[in-house]
């Protein structure tokens, strides 16, 4: 929902709110997002600023799902909300976060046998480059 709302008097300020983002239907992303994974991936956006600052999507892996390293300009952050997500090897559940600084090589994945859905907030425009997994070194999408 979008717009200013009044309530008890109070004028407030316009606010993105949508709820049961597990039955929001997911498509597959662009071709430079899709490179990372071996299967496709479901995704929403959200939220995008309007001059190129935060970019908010709703996120769903399928089971078994591998992503390859890479990297991004901006930083992103990761709330599961349902499954398991393998972040930088480390296996994290419903209610985790993670957060991946700019820059950085990172790999996110599926972990488990399930879906995993979560929201992924990245702090600028999203981008993607593959990182070579013997040198780190980039290589651009």
């Amino acid at each position: 929902m979008h717009g200013a709302q009044k309530g008890h008097g109070m004028v407030y300020g316009a606010a993105t709110i949508i709820g049961e983002l597990a039955s929001l239907e997911l498509k597959e992303p662009a071709a430079a997002a899709a490179a990372i994974y071996d299967q496709p991936i479901g995704l929403r956006l959200l939220h995008e600023e309007p001059n190129g600052g935060e970019e908010h999507y709703l996120v769903r892996y399928p089971a078994g799902l591998r992503g390859r390293p890479h990297l991004h300009t901006a930083a992103h952050t990761m709330v599961v909300l349902e499954g398991q997500l393998d972040a930088n090897g480390r296996v994290i559940g419903p209610g985790s976060y993670a957060h991946f600084p700019a820059g950085q090589v990172m790999r996110h994945q599926a972990a488990g046998d399930a879906p995993c859905l979560f929201v992924l907030l990245f702090h600028g425009r999203f981008d993607v480059r593959l990182a070579d997994e013997e040198s780190g070194s980039e290589n651009q999408l």
